[in-house]
Order: structure tokens, then sequence, then C-alpha cells
């Protein structure tokens, strides 16, 4: 897989300085976030990372959301997807690939969204059926099993 963290720190550090989502179950007792998948230890100790080891748990991050997301859905207008993206300011790391962009999208706004093609995003056939609420639940419980059998 192609490296997927192109930007330096500096650029991309301006808008996102972790992937921290705003739901840490962490706090809880969890192993691994079910907001941001990271492992405790990397939670706790992110400020104390250096850039390199920052850039490799975001490639990790990156490269399983990206593996998920494009067994759901196709990403059909990457403009229109970055379009909006800045037009709700959902939150969202400059140099992430567009699957994760997507899934930045699905996760602020899956509740409220109708047709995922006016986001530049459509499902695969064999989801068409689910509302992208239901897409996106799925595609995140996806995630958290992920992050908790690597983490094994």
């Amino acid at each position: 897989m192609p490296e997927l963290y192109t930007e330096s720190p500096e650029e991309s550090e301006v808008l996102l300085k972790s992937p921290c989502v705003g739901f840490c179950s962490t706090t809880f007792g969890d192993p691994v976030c079910r907001g941001c998948k990271r492992l405790v230890a990397e939670v706790d100790g992110w400020n104390l990372l250096t850039t390199e080891q920052q850039q490799q748990i975001w490639q990790r991050l990156w490269q399983q959301t990206v593996i998920i997301v494009r067994q759901h859905i196709r990403i059909s207008d990457p403009l229109r997807l970055q379009n909006q993206l800045q037009r709700f300011a959902i939150r969202h790391h400059p140099a992430a690939p567009a699957e994760v962009l997507a899934m930045d999208l699905l996760r602020a706004g899956s509740e409220k969204m109708q047709q995922l093609q006016a986001y530049g995003i459509e499902p695969l056939t064999e989801f068409n059926d689910l509302s992208p609420a239901r897409l996106f639940n799925r595609m995140n419980r996806m995630l958290y099993e992920a992050a908790i059998s690597d983490q094994s």
C-alpha cells in the first residue's frame, strides 16, 4: 500500500493534532478507543511520541480504514467529498486518504444524510439497503474489531 501520510507534520498539524474524535472509551477501561481506534497507551502518551511515531500510528489507522471502507463504499467524486467536509466544517486530516475522509463525513452526519451520492460516495451494491447511519455503524464496528484483534 502506498505511503498515506504525505504532508509534513507542520502542514497537517494545523488542522488536526491527533486522531482523537472526541469519543474516548479508554477512560472507561477499553484497551482500544472506540472513537479513534488507538491503543490506550497511544491515547495516553500521544503528546510524548515523536513525530515519526505519531505518523506510524496515523498510517496504521488510515490503512485499516481504507481496507474496510473499500469493502463497503466507493468514492465516486473525491472533490465533492472534500467540498462537503469543508461546507459542513467537519474536522479532518488534510493528508488523509479519501476513504478516511468519507468516514469522517459519515461520523459527523450519517444520521442526517439521505443520499450518499450527494456527498461523493456510494454504497457498494450489497449495502444499498443500509441507511448511511447503519452503514457507518457497520464499518465503525469492523474497525474496532480489527483494532482489538491487531492488539492481541
